[in-house]
């Protein structure tokens, strides 16, 4: 979803622990799928399922006659009971995102904001505060921002605003919060930057590092993000082709930077293992011609090879529960 808010971005400015005896304990992981299984352009749906692959789960249906747009983004609330997700109603061509909310079970959903575009919401720990991506329109100088509410959706404030401000997330211990920044709407995406600020929007700092969707471990002290600094992709067989990104892990302040992908794919949306060992991310191509639509991947903390889970194809987003959920 990052490519289609830098999308709209460009159109207005031109017009746990683990479990007993060492086992996991229960988790399951939240993404978003395309109903097509294709690289884009079909309708998207929020599903889960278990890190083995097992018990797939669809949570949402979206109410579009249309073979597009859908639900997408899907976060954990801390307790594990909920999640909240984008959903992206296309309206005579233009891209209309709003944040609701569904049971982890699944079925009737809520509506948290009216957008027109709202996205990449993020959990504080407590559950009571959700910071996302507000685009902010404007005939001077449209923007996204970042903004913060209360978990049914009211109270909505903005926070940062001072470029365009995407993939926010909170830390472990609710202090902080993580996001990724560019210039302007027109700069390139592999020139988002991360930073840091406190969870009140004060004390703003750059970590020094292109990247996009930063993920912090359980214990708050590391940071998974998505870098296209390597420029590792396959050759483009049109006029022009998005960049493929790998993952990385680095320290939260900003040291012993460590690369875990290198695969041709764009590796996307890195989201951790309830005990911290383990990633999960998404990976494919957007370029059919190029590979196999993304997947959902895990891959170890510490590197290695990574693991296909199920066998869905057209994953995006994925996200991690906390542990218990069944």
């Amino acid at each position: 979803m990052l490519r289609l808010l830098l999308a709209a971005l460009a159109a207005l400015l031109l017009v746990a622990p683990a479990g007993a005896g060492g086992a996991p304990a229960p988790s399951r992981i939240a993404f978003g799928l395309d109903l097509g299984g294709g690289i884009s352009g079909d309708l998207t749906s929020v599903y889960t399922v278990r890190p083995d692959g097992s018990g797939l789960r669809r949570l949402t249906v979206p109410p579009t006659r249309q073979a597009l747009g859908g639900d997408s983004g899907p976060v954990w609330a801390p307790n594990g009971k909920s999640l909240v997700f984008e959903r992206n109603l296309p309206y005579w061509g233009s891209d209309r995102m709003r944040l609701l909310a569904v049971s982890a079970r699944g079925g009737s959903t809520r509506q948290l904001t009216a957008g027109p575009f709202d996205a990449m919401p993020s959990f504080s720990p407590d559950g009571r505060r959700i910071a996302f991506t507000r685009v902010v329109q404007s005939l001077v100088a449209p923007t996204a921002s970042l903004f913060t509410m209360d978990g049914g959706g009211r109270h909505v404030g903005r926070l940062l605003a001072d470029g365009i401000d995407l993939t926010a997330a909170w830390s472990p211990d609710g202090t902080t919060i993580a996001f990724s920044r560019l210039e302007s709407a027109s700069s390139p995406i592999r020139e988002a930057t991360l930073y840091l600020a406190d969870a009140d929007g004060s004390h703003v700092r750059s970590l020094g590092l292109h990247g996009l969707s930063p993920a912090w471990s359980p214990d708050g002290r590391r940071l998974a993000f998505v870098s296209f600094d390597d420029a590792n992709a396959p050759a483009c067989p049109a006029a022009s082709c998005p960049p493929s990104g790998e993952l990385y892990v680095v320290g939260a302040d900003g040291s012993g930077l460590r690369r875990l992908t290198s695969s041709k794919a764009d590796d996307e949306h890195p989201s951790w293992s309830p005990d911290g060992s383990r990633l999960a991310f998404a990976s494919g191509f957007d370029v059919r011609s190029q590979g196999h639509a993304p997947w959902l991947m895990v891959i170890r903390a510490a590197g290695g090879k990574a693991t296909r889970i199920g066998r869905v194809s057209g994953v995006i987003d994925p996200s991690w529960s906390p542990a218990g959920v069944r």
